[in-house]
């Protein structure tokens, strides 16, 4: 939805695991480090730890795509206590039939699909995610799995990812000569505060963006929100992203940040740290991101966006300082402050038209539906402005119009835009949703046989 709006190729903050978009921070680059480190070597035990959504899964593909030419992988994920026993799930990782045979039989396959390997000088690595849930049974089972290798060869390795419990669970007495096979282990922790705004930019370029989108303090409300739990960053950044899209807004803010973040908590499934924006960013802090874009340069302010895709409020030098501060109040979510600086900048005629575009975008964001209309109607009756600025306002009229359930009104702005410029932002798309809404008769309420064939010629036509 916001990817061709912010210029983006791919979603920057999928939840898919994608080694293209790993974020080497500290921590990440220690545990790629030794995770290369016990591949390489041959460790036939290398265990990673951390909590859901550190990256374990991310860190883990990339490595192993990095030397899928040299290793047969296999991949036991669905881990849980009732598997049974574990030798025929690790065959069926490797994809070998071992159905219908006996212990002794499934033990001597896999022997036998090791000394292949080995023969093409492969390595075998089993992977075993969510591996705390295996219990102390199976994790001796893998133990004597292990003794496949002899002296003087090492073709078959594991790799133990799994949760903190995994830690606990090795450090029991039964589990001591598990435990002494370990040769690697390392326990990932989230990104600290000064690690999240480097991820968020990282994600951002891989995706394609081009300069800044997310402020600084934004960054740090991602982070007091999160705990720096990348999977959760990425959660926010994506809703913030959408916000900030719904706004029109090149920039992503504090203030946007905290409400797509406050509205997705509120369903009650996802785990963010709850409180007031205030709990998030301190005095000090909200005004220096006001301030920072209050006297941004417009080429950085707009930075990231595509030119189909910049919103009205994009201004050259000339603008005063109240549309500037108007739109910092706008930026961080201070919307009644932001009227007020609009209105202020609309005394001066050469920035009428764009401020008070500008007061219906803040009182739209209010909720204030009705209102928002009414100025964007008062704006277009009264036909000033550049081509571009009624363009623009028309179609924040529609979009007001459709917010207000009013699709036929809606219909007949996107209609005038297309046959303007067809291309012009997504008008294309919402006439063809809006226009397959409608039906195709529309019937008088009572039946009147003159009103009834103008209707028919209206809907026709």
């Amino acid at each position: 939805m916001y990817e061709s709006f912010y210029g983006f190729r791919t979603n920057p903050f999928s939840l898919i695991p994608d080694p293209r978009f790993l974020f080497l921070g500290t921590q990440h680059k220690t545990a790629l480090n030794l995770l290369e480190y016990g591949l390489f070597n041959r460790a036939i035990f290398t265990v990673i730890t951390g909590e859901p959504g550190t990256g374990k899964t991310t860190l883990l593909n990339a490595i192993l795509e990095q030397s899928q030419h040299e290793v047969s992988l296999g991949v036991l994920s669905h881990t849980h206590a009732g598997l049974g026993s574990l030798m025929p799930w690790v065959l069926m990782a490797f994809g070998l039939d071992g159905k219908g045979m006996d212990s002794v039989e499934l033990f001597k396959t896999f022997a036998a699909f090791i000394s292949r390997e080995h023969e093409r000088q492969r390595r075998v690595v089993l992977v075993v995610d969510e591996a705390q849930n295996l219990g102390a049974a199976m994790l001796e089972e893998l133990r004597l799995l292990s003794n496949v290798n002899d002296g003087r060869r090492q073709p078959f390795q594991i790799i133990l990812s799994g949760q903190p419990a995994l830690r606990g669970l090795l450090q029991r007495g039964e589990l001591i000569q598990f435990a002494q096979r370990i040769s690697v282990d390392y326990h990932l922790k989230p990104f600290g505060e000064e690690e999240v705004p480097a991820y968020i930019a990282h994600r951002l370029a891989m995706a394609g963006g081009a300069g800044r989108i997310f402020t600084d303090q934004a960054c740090l409300v991602v982070h007091r929100l999160t705990s720096g739990n990348a999977r959760l960053v990425n959660q926010v950044c994506d809703v913030s992203l959408a916000y900030g899209y719904a706004e029109q807004s090149p920039w992503v803010t504090a203030g946007i940040v905290w409400r797509a973040a406050n509205d997705r908590r509120a369903g009650g499934i996802l785990p963010i740290a709850p409180g007031p924006l205030t709990d998030m960013l301190t005095a000090e802090e909200a005004a220096a991101e006001q301030h920072r874009l209050a006297v941004m340069p417009p080429t950085e302010r707009s930075a990231g966006l595509n030119n189909k895709t910049k919103t009205p409020a994009a201004v050259s030098k000339g603008l005063g300082a109240s549309y500037e501060n108007g739109l910092a109040f706008k930026q961080a979510g201070s919307y009644k402050q932001a009227i007020e600086s609009f209105e202020q900048a609309a005394a001066d005629a050469t920035q009428e038209v764009r401020a008070t575009s500008q007061v219906a975008l803040c009182l739209y964001a209010m909720g204030r539906h009705e209102e928002a209309a009414r100025s964007l109607t008062m704006l277009l009756e009264g036909r000033q402005g550049t081509e571009l600025e009624l363009r623009d306002i028309r179609y924040f009229l529609g979009r007001v119009l459709e917010s207000l359930g009013k699709p036929r009104e809606a219909l007949a702005h996107y209609r005038i835009i297309h046959s303007q410029k067809s291309e012009f932002r997504d008008v294309t798309s919402r006439l063809s949703r809006l226009s397959s809404a409608q039906p195709f008769f529309s019937f008088p309420p009572l039946f009147e046989p003159r009103a009834w064939i103008k209707g028919i010629v209206r809907n026709c036509l």
